[in-house]
């Protein structure tokens, strides 16, 4: 009986195990399961950079998508992952940057528990602390930062065990870390800089009057590892190039004006309250152990700059903080619950699929349906009848719709996109405000030199240009309207703004 009861509870605990994982990993299934992904107005640019790279068989060096572009040249940064979202592109269609979502979001998640299970010693707490971090970030977008994302936890977790163990092993790991990296998005920056804060750590310590934290065998290993990642992100086909286009995204501050992602948190959905929740106990965790050590200090004042910045870089701040709180609740002396068997590793495996297949039903997102709700956003039917009047440019769009239009019409570069490094401060403001119809929107060189205009149905200058006798409207659906300029109008009575009332 006794060997029964044993047995039986054997099996309970390992169903609470196998329930307590499949239920945490429903939070990143339904946050990358989402039908609205398809909305991202970046993914099409993405999509034609990579589409670019296979036709000619190398990196462009010029733009060869905007008007504004022509000739001048540009970093694809994120190259790699170009490749990788058109190719899932090719084999799915709209459902492949899902498949993309979903898997990366996954693997994030996997690599967070993992690295949470070995600093907390309860599962459950570890599982609570994971999803909430999940929560936190809320970045499940077809978008390269989601490689970002799994690579700083890698690279963290990494650093933090050095720190912790002194085995110098696992620093091998982070020169091919950064060599895949800088080749599929820019934030490998971030990472660059919490390896040279770890560096610097014993220095801080030392004007803080503390005992070094490493010693000077341990730093001689970061300072090497650190000058070996430098040069690993070198090895990409921009070269050193890569850091001139880090330098126009940071030096820039227009953006942060209108585009959502790079806004901060306005609190008014859920997800800026989790970040504001893992930020306070963070600190509380500092505080409570007042161990006064300066790289958890230093790393939580950066994710806070950074979250509270922009909406885009709350990654970096729920990595940060639930590996502070997590730190906070390590025991050595405490034996760690078993996380999961082979064979309910199995289990949870099978269980995850089918969840998967079953809200991809419940969610309707098979290629066709998604291709429809793309057409419900963008402007499909009114990029069919541009090819089929064979239309010119110059072509003047939204910056919204840049992306999309540089996807459908090849032969018709794009006035304006989501590379704001490329096309400047002084056009991204200047385009924003025509198409908000500011009083300078009649003589916008741009938009008067224009012989084609694709606009958002929502836009004021939609209805502006109805009015604008230097355009004649010659197509509309409920998403978009079709403007082509009048022949008769030169540039110079176009530049002059010939508005008339009807």
């Amino acid at each position: 009986m006794d060997q029964y009861t044993s047995l039986l509870a054997h099996y309970e605990k390992s169903a609470r195990r196998i329930l307590l994982i499949v239920a945490f990993f429903l939070v990143p299934i339904s946050q990358s399961m989402n039908p609205q992904i398809v909305k991202d107005a970046d993914i099409w640019w993405h999509l034609r950079a990579g589409q670019w790279i296979v036709e000619h068989g190398t990196v462009p060096q010029n733009d060869p998508f905007s008007v504004y572009g022509q000739g001048r040249p540009w970093v694809a940064y994120s190259w790699l992952f170009e490749l990788l979202i058109y190719g899932l592109y090719r084999l799915f269609g709209m459902a492949g940057p899902i498949i993309y979502t979903v898997t990366l979001w996954l693997a994030i998640a996997t690599l967070l528990l993992a690295y949470l299970r070995r600093q907390v010693p309860k599962l459950v707490n570890a599982v609570a602390l994971a999803g909430l971090g999940l929560l936190a970030m809320q970045m499940a977008m077809p978008r390269p930062w989601l490689f970002t994302i799994l690579f700083f936890i890698a690279e963290l977790g990494i650093l933090l065990n050095f720190r912790q163990t002194g085995n110098p092993r696992q620093l091998l790991f982070l020169p091919p870390i950064f060599a895949l990296w800088a080749n599929i998005h820019i934030q490998f920056i971030y990472g660059l800089f919490v390896i040279a804060l770890v560096s610097a750590e014993p220095l801080l310590d030392r004007m803080l009057g503390r005992s070094p934290t490493l010693n000077s065998q341990a730093v001689k290993r970061l300072c090497i590892t650190l000058a070996a990642c430098l040069l690993a992100t070198l090895v990409n086909p921009y070269h050193l190039k890569v850091y001139l286009a880090v330098y126009e995204i940071v030096s820039q501050t227009t953006p942060f004006r209108y585009i959502v992602e790079l806004q901060s948190p306005d609190f008014h959905d859920p997800w800026g309250w989790f970040i504001l929740l893992v930020t306070v106990g963070a600190v509380f965790a500092l505080g409570w152990r007042r161990e006064g050590a300066p790289l958890p200090i230093l790393l939580l004042l950066a994710g806070i700059l950074l979250a509270f910045r922009a909406q885009r870089d709350m990654w970096f701040l729920s990595i940060v903080a639930v590996a502070i709180i997590a730190s906070g609740r390590s025991a050595g002396g405490v034996k760690r619950e078993k996380i999961v068997t082979r064979v309910e590793a199995l289990a949870i495996a099978v269980v995850i699929v089918m969840t998967l297949f079953l809200m991809s039903r419940v969610k309707h997102l098979s290629a066709i349906e998604l291709e429809q709700l793309v057409s419900q956003n963008f402007p499909e039917a009114a990029v069919k009848v541009v090819e089929k009047k064979g239309y010119c440019g110059p072509l003047y769009n939204h910056f919204n719709w840049g992306g999309y239009l540089m996807w459908r019409l090849h032969r018709l570069p794009v006035a304006m996109d989501g590379r704001t490094n490329l096309h400047g401060e002084e056009r991204l403001a200047r385009s924003v405000a025509t198409w908000s119809g500011g009083r300078q929107w009649v003589s916008d060189p741009e938009l008067a030199s224009a012989q084609l205009v694709v606009a958002s149905q929502d836009q004021p200058l939609t209805s502006l240009l109805r009015l604008d006798h230097r355009f004649e409207l010659v197509y509309e659906d409920q998403v978009a309207a079709v403007f082509i300029a009048r022949p008769q109008f030169s540039i110079a009575d176009r530049q002059g703004g010939q508005v008339m009332e009807r």
